[in-house]
């Protein structure tokens, strides 16, 4: 998310703003804090320069195992182009390996014409000055601009009535336009963000090379990647992975709509009785998992992670108190699985852990702002109310939840453990020693006080990950449920 970054002058939107974290002392009181996340950089950049924020940005995502960035690209946000120059400024710079490429977006309004004409002039600007020939650029071997499209659709004019043609004709028709314009050949990646017929996609490999799933989590064999995978390879068009790793939003949104309230005043002034949250089931560590496992399979060329940074929307793997580096360890290690490589934590233990802050069934007291599952549950919710632990040992050795032992194999091992209330002490043992282990800052309730389906991860890497990190970045810490956590860690 290109405008969702901390800078001198550049706070984060409300939805993301750590100010609004907690459920005293702020203006969001009345809803029970305004977000769910606590974005940890936000401190550290308050009063860095853009540069200085890009740099961490990229630093943190290639940690993570991301090296590159699609941006978000709509129409008007003119102070976004400002930001995506810094990244290409700073990479060169610093030599840093790291590609980017536009998203186009819900391009709404206006003709076909006047659309094109402020993308073209803005998108000119930023290849002129960053240079056409730029190699942290996202192009396919045969030197295409790659462009994503998230709903991006209405960029055409379709015409109404009777017509001979299907609408993704007038679609990509538009996009040819459109590089024209900008003096590009495009390779344009359409997304997929519902369930879609066969009839239809194939309408949409007709006129554009490659596509992307948007956040549609695992449904094991019905998993509609399968169905785009094959018809991709039949088509000869490039399919690119997908993965997600959670989706709860801090969004608060109108009762039975998308419609945000973008500022805390109106969210509170709508009141609980009139706002609500959106999220998937995701099965702590299960959806992230398997649709990287799936990627593997389908040998895929590239993998879309969603996303670095949309804190508001709760998928994101930037630094930020509840998702730590759990799920970056894990596609750090399964990017080295796809690429054929050696493990980067071979000859290493490691532990990582997943949960939920309360059970699905409980009702939060006294802001239980509705939760609303916005796709067909096909991840049961019961799945998420348990501990999982996911381990990367060197050799098989018993993993200890609280007191409770089981047995972990060499490499990847998932196990689950009953959920209890309190925060969750984790070691590994092995020929009767403990090798590692780490009590996590955050617990488990049965009295939550607000509604938060958040996932919360924590492992044993949480120090060595962020260490030098960037100059001056300290990490934070969630501890909600276990007030304890920072009188005996001083």
């Amino acid at each position: 998310m290109t405008n969702i970054i901390r800078y001198k002058g550049h706070p984060l939107e409300d939805s993301g703003n750590p100010k609004y974290y907690t459920a005293e002392g702020n203006s969001s009181a009345p809803l029970g804090g305004l977000t769910q996340v606590k974005v940890m950089v936000d401190s550290l950049m308050a009063n860095a320069s853009l540069e200085e924020s890009v740099e961490f940005e990229m630093r943190a995502a290639l940690r993570s195992g991301i090296d590159g960035f699609q941006f978000y690209y709509t129409l008007g946000s003119t102070t976004d182009d400002e930001i995506i120059l810094a990244y290409f400024r700073v990479a060169e710079k610093k030599n840093m390996k790291f590609k980017f490429t536009f998203c186009i977006s819900h391009p709404n309004g206006k003709t076909e014409a006047l659309k094109i004409e402020e993308f073209a002039s803005r998108m000119n600007h930023i290849l002129d000055v960053a240079g056409r020939d730029n190699p942290n650029w996202l192009r396919t071997p045969d030197g295409r601009l790659i462009v994503y499209l998230w709903d991006g659709e209405p960029l055409a004019d379709i015409p109404s009535g009777e017509k001979r043609l299907p609408d993704q004709f007038y679609m990509a028709r538009a996009y040819k336009r459109l590089a024209d314009a900008v003096h590009e050949h495009f390779a344009c990646v359409f997304t997929i963000n519902k369930q879609i017929s066969k009839t239809e996609l194939n309408d949409f490999m007709d006129y554009f090379p490659a596509t992307w799933i948007w956040t549609l989590p695992y449904s094991g064999e019905n998993y509609i990647g399968f169905m785009v995978a094959a018809e991709c390879k039949r088509r000869q068009r490039s399919f690119t992975a997908s993965v997600f790793n959670d989706f709860y939003t801090s969004k608060l949104l109108k009762k039975g709509t998308w419609d945000m309230y973008h500022h805390v005043e109106d969210a509170v002034q709508a009141g609980i009785t009139h706002v609500e949250r959106k999220y998937i089931t995701t099965g702590l560590s299960y959806n992230f998992r398997k649709l990287i496992e799936f990627g593997i399979d389908q040998d895929v060329s590239l993998f879309n992670v969603i996303t670095w940074n949309d804190y508001p929307e709760g998928h994101h793997l930037a630094p930020e108190v509840n998702h730590n580096e759990g799920f970056s360890i894990l596609l750090n290690y399964y990017k080295s699985v796809w690429e054929r490589l050696d493990s980067p934590y071979k000859n290493k233990d490691v532990a990582i852990v997943f949960f939920k802050k309360y059970k699905h069934s409980i009702q939060p007291k006294p802001f239980n702002i509705p939760v609303v599952a916005f796709q067909e549950e096909v991840i049961p919710a019961e799945w998420e109310d348990s501990i999982e632990v996911v381990t990367l040992l060197k050799a098989p050795a018993f993993i200890s939840l609280n007191g409770n032992l089981k047995k972990g194999t060499s490499g990847l091992s998932v196990l689950k453990f009953p959920m209890e209330n309190g925060n969750i002490k984790v070691a590994v043992l092995r020929d009767q020693h403990q090798v590692l282990g780490f009590l996590t800052p955050e617990g488990i309730t049965n009295k939550p006080y607000r509604s938060d389906r958040i996932t919360y991860t924590y492992s044993s890497e949480f120090k060595a990950f962020y260490k030098d990190l960037y100059k001056g970045f300290k990490p934070l810490y969630s501890s909600e449920y276990n007030l304890d956590f920072h009188e005996n860690n001083k």
